[in-house]
């Protein structure tokens, strides 16, 4: 007799753009061989990345109004904890898998309510000033409860080893979509394109690298941001005011970015703030020779300065001019570049990092 397969669930806002989102959906349509999965969301929304037919999505809620004050808030997230505990005992879920703070902190309460074990995944940089000061206390108290805590770099895991004891932490990296790596054609023509892919908001800060291109006034260059997000109108107008309407373009909503990692020349990533960069860490997949800033947490796990990619300070503006200047008039670094980021990503493929997730996952399920 055949036995029944275990179910899990994956917790998050919304199956929006964006890389938690990405990692949700390539590690689901990967576990869905050997376990059922349903995908749990706050709000409504329509898958943005692709998912196996067999995957379930359940919403808490159709539509959601951002809370005006705390007690707003407080009577949201009561809410969704209330639904989400309904959800996992309806659905008889055998182990719940949180992404991203919020989700965190109420997966551990649904998951304790219902007697199930729990998984944490925490995406963002630990001490980013931006987490609303609730989240973090209610992290400070939540996560010790849960079952294991997942982190994405080395740095990640001794700041939260304050809070949680270091056996219930693990370091898993980021996978790979597989789709995205089937999309890769190193015989597609490299166009003088420099590519940058991310959130249009304050972490992101594109407006660092336009501001570099105007100042280089390349010729016969492009420059091309792909996201979407609060800072485009912005954004926008700053490409206006530097005469550049011609030469840098905004793309929002494109499904087919590994289109563009095979024709671009340079990937340029100007963060602040990370918990892991995915597009990095595609950029390097596809081989693109790229630049980033040296920003907590990611960029110095993926790029080591000088051999596989250029590493600059946050806001050493004059240290990215000079780098994208280097690497454009320096072929043989772009091809040492190229080769070696691509070495690189051989511990990200999809199938690595699931045997990983797949393993954890069954030393806490019964």
């Amino acid at each position: 007799m055949k036995q029944k397969k275990k179910k899990i669930a994956f917790v998050i806002g919304a199956l929006t753009p964006g890389g938690a989102e990405r990692v949700i959906s390539v590690l689901s349509n990967e576990l869905i061989e050997k376990f059922e999965v349903t995908i749990i969301t706050f709000v409504k929304s329509d898958p943005f990345y692709p998912l196996d037919s067999r995957i379930e999505v359940v919403s808490c809620f159709n539509k959601i109004d951002k809370p005006k004050s705390l007690i707003g808030s407080l009577k949201l997230n009561y809410a969704l904890t209330k639904k989400l505990s309904k959800i996992v005992k309806d659905q008889r879920i055998d182990l719940l898998i949180g992404f991203i703070t919020s989700a965190n902190v109420l997966t551990t309460i649904a998951a304790k309510l219902n007697r199930i074990p729990c998984l944490i995944s925490e995406r963002n940089d630990p001490l980013k000033k931006s987490i609303p000061k609730l989240w973090v206390i209610l992290r400070k108290f939540v996560y010790p409860m849960a079952n294991h805590l997942v982190v994405q770099t080395k740095k990640v895991k001794i700041i939260y080893e304050t809070i949680v004891k270091p056996e219930k932490i693990t370091i898993l990296p980021n996978p790979i979509s597989p789709k995205l790596s089937e999309s890769r054609n190193s015989s597609t023509p490299r166009e003088k394109i420099i590519l940058s892919v991310g959130r249009l908001n304050d972490d992101k800060r594109q407006d660092k690298i336009i501001k570099a291109f105007q100042k280089l006034n390349l010729k016969e260059w492009k420059l091309l941001l792909i996201g979407d997000g609060p800072n485009k109108k912005k954004l926008i107008t700053l490409i206006n005011k530097s005469s550049l309407s011609h030469e840098v373009e905004i793309l929002s909503g494109i499904k087919d970015v590994g289109k563009f990692y095979n024709k671009s020349s340079l990937f340029v990533f100007t963060s602040k703030a990370e918990g892991f960069p995915n597009v990095l860490l595609e950029a390097m997949h596809f081989g693109l020779p790229c630049i980033s800033t040296d920003c907590n947490y990611g960029p110095s796990d993926l790029i080591t300065n000088g051999k596989n990619g250029f590493l600059v300070p946050v806001n050493d503006q004059e240290a990215l001019i000079l780098k994208m200047s280097q690497l454009i008039n320096d072929e043989n670094l772009k091809t040492q570049f190229s080769i070696e980021a691509r070495k690189t990503t051989e511990n990200y493929m999809s199938k690595i990092v699931t045997t990983k997730w797949e393993s954890l996952i069954l030393n806490h399920i019964k």
